[in-house]
């Protein structure tokens, strides 16, 4: 009886009680990162992880790194302005998600140090969706980043997106 009563709560939306919100979380994720435009080149294995403490039930902030496998890439008019391979970035992440059920939409941005061919100040900003399963301490996760330069305005953008998909660990 209790099945096909918590059957009919899933199927009609109304979710059972999840496990209340930690106080920290750990992330990782793979999945794909590339350049945007006509003279982008193929891009390669986007990796990520982070490190976050709860403000409250909707609010994180915390530490956020990654590295992303691209390719070089010209700039017609510019001459040669390589991105070298393997872009690195470490900093800091807030992070805001639904309070609601299971499925929690979320919203993020980030700032920190970029290693391309030079290092310098760079933001990243983007959004995803959480499954919870019900009382438990891990999650999976889809999200989508955009990466670019907030330094050296004058030169070719080295921005980048991500697509990742990862497990993440509550305590």
């Amino acid at each position: 009886m209790q099945v096909i009563m918590l059957s009919i709560l899933i199927l009609s939306g109304m979710n059972p009680r999840i496990a209340p919100d930690r106080m920290s979380t750990f992330t990782f994720s793979g999945g794909y990162g590339n350049r945007t435009g006509s003279n982008a080149v193929s891009g390669s294995i986007a990796l990520r992880t982070n490190l976050v403490v709860h403000l409250s039930r909707s609010l994180e902030v915390g530490l956020d790194g990654g590295f992303y496998d691209i390719e070089q890439e010209d700039f017609p008019g510019w001459g040669d302005f390589p991105l070298k391979k393997g872009i690195i970035h470490a900093g800091i992440i807030g992070r805001y998600i639904t309070p609601s059920s299971r499925w929690r939409m979320f919203l993020e941005i980030g700032s920190g140090y970029y290693s391309w061919n030079q290092n310098f100040l760079g933001y990243s900003a983007g959004g995803g969706i959480r499954y919870v399963p019900a009382v438990s301490s891990h999650f999976y996760f889809l999200e989508g980043k955009w990466h670019d330069n907030i330094q050296n305005l004058s030169e070719p953008s080295p921005g980048f997106y991500s697509i990742t998909a990862g497990l993440g660990l509550s305590w």
